[in-house]
């Protein structure tokens, strides 16, 4: 049985000085350590913040073009303001990079496990690649073919995930290793603008010619499901993992909402999603996790993920029976998401990392 969707659309009407309304929402992202997420409101060219209170606030002003995409790294924050990329302490909004390229039209951006951004020139079908400590970049893929969209980093399979515009709207992968692009998805969609992923690796799709979201399997197997319907030009989404929510700015109503999963207690796991049981916790150097007997065995796929969203390799997995260990030493400090699949099954839990 699937899980049931709880769905809220937040409208803020003005609320003191501070108030602000949402003017062609087009970008989400989420900083999980304080529970603030960030609004890229092209309308009125400003980055919006909302307080985990639902307070929307001007975070940062001032963009030439858009802001178009977002994406929280660390305590920054960066946009795509038409061939530029800026960075804004999340702290205060203080500017503190600005990076000039060549693009056209910069729209998506994503970072990989490095700290690299990588964002997609929708006007001139390429992708580049912006190194945030010293402001070098390059272009990365010189020539998509299909027009890009929205991107997301997948470590897993070391590769972006980008999605496209344009009927039967393809969804490509890119390999880090050396800029190729592949055809991973050809889909019946059109116009698709943003593309998110779950816990259990499942991935989202905001698609304008449905007005609609579309879940997809990990794999990228079978047929796109509509998990959400009635949106507006949904344009960049954002999946928090820490809270089971899905984002999704509506450039067309001026709306952002909000899709959450009902509480356990309320609802029933699905069939093909078990709990894992994680030892020690908090952990320091080595993680040790217990398989349940119904689920995923030898040779399990593991996924570590961040509250930030931030995916992490994971080293050599050890096995012993149904136990499987490893290494976290090098891992920072913080909370973070472990899912295990195989055999057709995916089993998950949250862990805390110490000093």
């Amino acid at each position: 049985m699937m899980k049931k969707l709880l769905l809220f659309a937040l409208f803020l009407a003005p609320l003191a000085a501070i108030a602000q309304n949402y003017n062609g929402p087009e970008s989400v992202d989420c900083d999980t350590v304080s529970g603030n997420w960030y609004i890229a409101n092209t309308g009125s060219k400003k980055i919006l913040r909302r307080t985990p209170q639902g307070v929307l606030q001007e975070f940062v002003s001032g963009f030439s073009s858009g802001p178009y995409g977002i994406e929280v790294l660390g305590d920054r924050i960066y946009a795509c303001d038409g061939n530029k990329i800026k960075g804004f302490l999340l702290s205060d909004g203080s500017p503190v990079f600005s990076v000039t390229t060549t693009a056209s039209f910069l729209n998506g951006i994503t970072h990989d496990s490095s700290g690299m951004l990588y964002a997609t020139d929708f006007s001139g079908k390429k992708i580049y690649k912006v190194n945030p400590a010293n402001t070098s970049w390059n272009v990365f893929v010189p020539q998509t073919t299909n027009t890009p969209n929205g991107i997301l980093y997948d470590q897993s399979q070391n590769r972006l995930v980008c999605v496209c515009w344009g009927s039967n709207a393809k969804i490509l992968g890119i390999a880090l290793a050396d800029s190729s692009v592949s055809i991973l998805k050809t889909t019946t969609l059109s116009n698709i603008d943003g593309i998110a992923r779950d816990g259990s690796g499942r991935w989202y799709v905001a698609s304008w010619g449905a007005n609609a979201v579309h879940r997809i399997n990990s794999d990228f197997s079978g047929s796109p499901q509509q998990v959400l319907s009635g949106m507006s030009q949904p344009a960049d989404i954002f999946y928090n993992l820490q809270t089971d929510t899905l984002a999704v700015p509506n450039a067309g109503n001026n709306t952002v909402v909000f899709a959450g999963f009902a509480p356990v207690s309320a609802t029933v796991e699905p069939a093909d999603v078990l709990q894992l049981q994680v030892f020690p916790n908090p952990v320091v150097d080595m993680v040790s996790v217990q398989l349940p007997e119904n689920g995923p065995g030898d040779k399990t796929i593991f996924r570590i993920i961040a509250s930030n969203g931030q995916e992490y390799l994971v080293p050599q997995v050890h096995y012993d029976n149904r136990q499987a260990s490893f290494s976290v030493k090098n891992l920072p400090a913080g909370l973070y998401l472990l899912t295990a699949t195989g055999g057709g099954k995916t089993a998950r839990a949250t862990f805390v990392k110490g000093n």
